[in-house]
Parts: structure tokens; sequence; C-alpha cells
């Protein structure tokens, strides 16, 4: 059978989909491919150099709010990355979490902590990767600009790697209760739900502040 395949009247399903591909929606039902996009911005641009040619002023100012929105989008990558990143955390914390407090609701009190490491494991793949996005962070940290609103970097890798590592530590104690490790966990979870709604309410913010610029740039424009 063809993969292609052909509607009432002719119409090829196949084609169609090939005709959206690229697409942008603008929200009033209207498909815009996004080539034209490129193109248009292209033309706008060459037409605003050529406008702005004797008018430095309007040049540089045009020019400051690009930057700025350039660095407000660079802001939201980050914000979104990190939301990600602890939410992907927190999925992988969650079957070892459940363990602990099957433990402590049935009272049993497992022989050692290293079968639960192995319950660990993928817990400590998204640690590193929660620590190498900090790493590379640029836009997540305090503003050098006063006119800013200051936002400073969380300190999420220091607290989740301390918790992390006085986790591990505990499991791997010749002698140990679960009540402790359940108190250790309670805290893991904790402070990951705290950076979590941070970020999110980041995102919410770095998104208004976007769409406050373009709606005032638009409007003298419109």
């Amino acid at each position: 059978m063809s993969d292609s395949h052909v509607a009432p009247g002719g119409h090829n399903y196949e084609t169609q989909i090939d005709d959206v591909a690229g697409a942008v929606h603008t929200g009033r039902g209207d498909i815009i491919h996004i080539e034209r996009v490129e193109f248009a911005a292209a033309r706008a641009a060459e037409a605003l150099r050529h406008a702005l040619s004797d008018d430095e002023e309007t040049r540089q100012l045009l020019l400051d709010i690009l930057r700025h929105l350039s660095t407000l989008q660079a802001q939201l990558e980050e914000w979104k990355e990190l939301h990600h990143l602890l939410h992907e955390l927190l999925a992988a914390f969650s079957p070892f979490y459940a363990s602990l407090r099957t433990f402590s609701y049935a009272q049993i009190e497992p022989k050692n902590g290293r079968t639960l490491l192995r319950g660990w494991r993928p817990c400590q793949t998204e640690v590193d990767r929660l620590m190498d996005f900090e790493t590379r962070v640029e836009y997540i940290h305090l503003s050098r600009d006063r006119e800013e609103i200051r936002v400073s970097r969380p300190d999420w890798g220091a607290r989740i790697a301390s918790l992390r590592r006085e986790v591990e530590d505990r499991l791997r104690e010749e002698r140990w209760n679960a009540e402790g490790l359940i108190d250790l966990a309670d805290e893991f979870n904790q402070a990951c739900d705290c950076y979590l709604s941070l970020a999110d309410r980041e995102l919410r913010r770095v998104i208004g502040k976007v769409q406050r610029l373009y709606t005032r740039l638009l409007g003298g424009i419109l």
C-alpha cells in the first residue's frame, strides 16, 4: 500500500502535510509559511536600515530594544531548560521516594541501604545533568544593570548536590535507619519543588516582559 492517502475529492493528505510543514499559525486561523516570514523580515530590515540611515538616535534606540529582547529570549530559554531538568529529576526521584514512604507506612526496616541505592541511580543521572547545566548558565544571574529587576541565580546546584551527597552517604552506611533517610528525602523533594516553582515563576515573569516590550514597540508602529 502506498504511504500517500487520497481523500474524497482527490485531495492528497501527504501533499497537504508537506504544504503545512514549516508554517506558522497566527492564532486567527491563518497559516504563514516561515520562508515568507523570513523574506518579509529581510525586506522590513532593509527598509528600516534605509529609513534610519540619517537618524542615528532612533537607530540606536531600536538596536537597544532588540538587544534587550535577545537577552530576555536567552533568559527564557535557560529558565525553560532549568524547569525541564527539575521536572525530569522529580520524575526520576518519585519511585525511590515512594519506596521509602512505603517502608515508613508499613514500619518495615530494609536490611541495608544498598538495595535502595539501585533505585537512587536514576536520580544521580538527573542531578549530574542539572549540575552540568549550571556550569553553562549565562543569563540567569544577578543583573549588572541597575535599571533591571535583579534576579539572583538560584543556588540549585549547591543545594541539591549537597542533599544528594547526604542521601548517598546515608545509603552506604552499614548501620542506618529508614527514618533518617526519609527526612533527607523529604528535604530533597522539597528543594526540587521549590526550585521548580521558582523556574515556573521566572518563566512567567520573563514572558510578561517580552510581551510588554513587543506591545510597546508594535503599538507605535501598527
